[in-house]
This record gives structure tokens, C-alpha cells and sequence, in this order.
């Protein structure tokens, strides 16, 4: 590829390459089928991830079924970042995401929280994050859910500290030792 060899590293110029190949044949799916597997390869993953994050659409997601229910966490946090893009955009809602907020991998959870804490402030965000309050077991999972709830941004954002909302927090923490 010309030089990118050096640039990049000989593979991640090959999974450019495979994806500028297959896309402008219209083999899209092939595509696809290669980067979830380079996903998996720990050497690639992070390239991969962001390859797929650049690339995503609402047609886009429409083909990646199945990747949110992949045995591999690195696939599920693929899928996540797609979808996160599209939540930015407007073109998904909360309810898209949400059931990544019961992933088993503390992984995909992580990921969830870290990338949606920006969005705290939001009604739908505000309840799913209480919702994970409830189940979420890891401490640093718990601990950057009750950060982005109580960010002091959040509190300026809405303008007033709703105790009832506080409430419901302390009762969740309650339930945890």
C-alpha cells in the first residue's frame, strides 16, 4: 500500500487494504466477517475497534447482528463503540445500548459507563445508570456510575440537587456491603 507499511504496520495496512478491497466491490459482509475476526486478535484489536467506530451508519449497524451477543468481549465493545457513535448523532437511543449494560464481561460494562458519563445529566442515561446501580457488583464500575451521577457538572447542568434522586442512590448503595 505504498508506503503505509511503514506507517502503520504491515498489518493494519492489510486490514486497509482488505477493506478498501472488499468495499468498493460490494462485499461488504466479507468485510465485515474479516474484521470481526481481527477483533479478536489482541495484535489488532484497538485498530480494528476504530475502523469499525469510523465506519459505522445506521445501515451499517443493520448488518452487525449478532456482534452485540459475540462470545468475544472485544466484538461486544466493537459493536458498543458503533453504537455510541450513532447515540451521539442522535440515530439510536438509551434503549439500544441498554442491554450492554447487562453484559457479562465487566469489560463491555466499563466501556458502557465511561463513554455515556458525558451524557449524565440526560433523563434516559440518568435511569439506565441507577438501573446499573442496582445490579453492578464491580466497584469501579459502581464507583464511575455514582462519579458521573454526581459530577459537579451534573449538579450545574440541572440547575438544583434533586434529593429525591439522591435518595434512590444512597438506598442502591445500601444494598451493596
Amino acid at each position: 500500500m505504498n508506503g503505509y507499511d511503514e506507517c502503520f504496520g504491515e498489518d493494519v495496512a492489510s486490514l486497509l487494504s482488505d477493506m478498501v478491497f472488499y468495499v468498493e466491490n460490494g462485499e461488504v459482509e466479507k468485510f465485515l466477517d474479516i474484521l470481526r475476526e481481527k477483533l479478536r486478535d489482541k495484535k489488532l484489536r484497538d485498530e480494528a475497534t476504530l475502523i469499525l467506530r469510523e465506519l459505522c451508519s445506521r445501515e451499517l449497524l443493520d448488518r452487525l447482528e449478532g456482534w452485540g451477543e459475540d462470545l468475544e468481549p472485544s466484538v461486544r465493545i466493537a459493536y458498543l463503540k458503533c453504537l455510541l457513535k450513532l447515540f451521539d448523532r442522535g440515530e439510536v437511543g438509551v434503549e439500544d445500548l441498554a442491554p450492554l449494560a447487562e453484559d457479562p464481561s465487566p469489560k463491555v460494562r466499563l466501556a458502557l459507563v465511561s463513554s455515556l458519563s458525558i451524557y449524565a445529566e440526560r433523563e434516559d442515561v440518568k435511569k439506565l445508570f441507577i438501573e446499573m446501580l442496582g445490579r453492578e457488583s464491580r466497584g469501579e464500575i459502581r464507583n464511575l456510575i455514582l462519579e458521573a451521577l454526581s459530577s459537579k457538572t451534573q449538579a450545574e447542568a440541572s440547575g438544583k440537587l434533586d434529593e429525591r434522586f439522591l435518595s434512590k442512590i444512597i438506598k442502591k448503595l445500601r444494598r451493596f456491603p
